[in-house]
């Protein structure tokens, strides 16, 4: 993968670019992480397509910009990666945040997305009625601004910080540390946690989300994979059965599949991914 940087009204993006062997895939992290985080899974489709990740700015390598987070620039963000690397139109493959931020851009720009694959993503609110968080958004506003941002010395092993919150530690959750954007402090420390000014931003655009929105504006297939493991699976696939019916779309649910899908049954997941974008082009094809 060869880095590229992208320029969006002055703040840099971050971009990894693969062999050009098929049609393009952009994947888009989750919140707090950044574009390692697909490592494992990308080489599943270096054969045949044309793969390319990002770092959503105030992620990864990418700016730490000091504003910008509404649902309209991230996804300026988008279209301007794909305007650089001359990409008519891609597939969106987005966990978490980064699909979140897929299915609104596929509502904005149709035009430019082939398909979108949801890897448990923009299938559920975030607030309001059968939401993931039963509160209002100044309390989750208020919960985000109270976070504490914790330091440690570069190098040092967060581990031991984090045995009692992630319980029990094991494969998946040291992975997922492994992902997580870095910040700089000022007195030469580092943390592990978005900073809170960003931070509040992009929950504030979270919480106004609105999928059945967004869903009535997009006509592209859409792969779901809700995570069998992570709560509210019914108000999820209940989301997902809004769908206009117009809308060619798939469900899978993969056994005892949990949220951070890249980094947790890999293999199954970029078969499912895999499957569906074969049977998207036969249909194509066929005049479908």
């Amino acid at each position: 993968m060869k880095r590229v940087a992208v320029y969006q009204a002055q703040t840099k993006l971050q971009v990894w670019e693969g062999e050009r062997k098929g049609e393009s895939l952009l994947f888009l992290h989750p919140q707090g992480s950044r574009s390692s985080i697909w490592d494992e899974m990308l080489p599943h489709f270096a054969d045949k397509y044309h793969p390319v990740s990002m770092d959503m700015r105030g992620h990864g390598e990418s700016d730490f910009a000091d504003e910008g987070y509404d649902i309209e620039t991230m996804c300026r963000d988008i279209l301007a990666v794909l305007d650089q690397l001359q990409i008519p139109k891609a597939h969106l493959i987005g966990n978490s945040l980064g699909g979140d931020f897929a299915v609104f851009f596929a509502a904005f720009h149709p035009e430019r997305t082939a398909s979108l694959c949801l890897l448990d993503a923009g299938m559920i609110n975030y607030i309001g009625p059968d939401g993931e968080r039963d509160l209002t958004r100044e309390e989750v506003l208020a919960e985000f601004a109270q976070r504490p941002i914790k330091a440690f010395e570069p190098g040092e092993d967060i581990v031991p910080d984090n045995l009692e919150r992630w319980v029990p530690w094991e494969g998946y959750f040291a992975k997922w540390f492994q992902h997580t954007s870095r910040y700089p402090l000022p007195d030469g420390r580092i943390a592990y946690q978005i900073p809170t000014r960003i931070n509040l931003q992009i929950m504030e655009t979270v919480c106004d989300l609105r999928y059945e929105e967004a869903y009535g504006r997009i006509r592209c297939p859409i792969l779901f994979l809700p995570a069998e493991t992570e709560p509210k699976l019914s108000l999820k696939l209940q989301m997902i059965e809004r769908v206009p019916a117009d809308i060619l779309t798939k469900t899978v649910v993969l056994a005892d599949s949990r949220h951070l899908m890249p980094l947790d049954q890999v293999i199954a997941t970029a078969r499912e991914i895999r499957t569906f974008l074969a049977e998207i082009a036969q249909a194509r094809a066929a005049g479908c």
